[in-house]
Order: C-alpha cells, then sequence, then structure tokens
C-alpha cells in the first residue's frame, strides 16, 4: 500500500537531485543563475519536507521547515535582485 503522501516525498526526492546537479553544474561553470535555481530547488525541497510532517502530525517540524522555507526563498530573491 502506497503512502498518502507519497507525492510529497517524491517532489522532495526530485528537488533535492535537481539541486545536487544544478548546484555542481554551478560549481563548475560558475553561472550566477544556476545557483539561484538550486537554492530555489533547495527551498522547494524543505517546503515538501514541511508538507510531509504535517501530514504524519508532526505540525512543529512542518512549521519550522515552512519558515525555513520562506527565509531562504526571501534570501535568494534578495540576491538575485540585488547581485
Amino acid at each position: 500500500m502506497r503512502h498518502p503522501y507519497n507525492k510529497f516525498i517524491q517532489g522532495e526526492l526530485v528537488a533535492i537531485g535537481l539541486a545536487i546537479v544544478c548546484g555542481l553544474i554551478a560549481l563548475i561553470q560558475g553561472v550566477f543563475l544556476l545557483i539561484v535555481i538550486c537554492l530555489y530547488l533547495l527551498a522547494a525541497s524543505l517546503v515538501f519536507d514541511g508538507l510531509i510532517a504535517m501530514n504524519m502530525r508532526n505540525p512543529n517540524h512542518g512549521v519550522k521547515q515552512m519558515l525555513r522555507a520562506a527565509i531562504l526563498f526571501l534570501l535568494t530573491t534578495f540576491l538575485f535582485i540585488f547581485l
């Protein structure tokens, strides 16, 4: 039987995998846009982790992960706009 939050787990793994690939390419080629995309993917991964925690009835962890994702999203957007 599949978990009801299986899509969230898959989304988290895809976001982490894409973040690793983008991060490695950004390190090798030094492309700023790929670094920004990597940070956005990490924020998406944190959102998925928060959703998983909420579905597993662990709201404290879920809220912390959502706040971390929001802070990372805001800092990345700030970096993208002003650099």
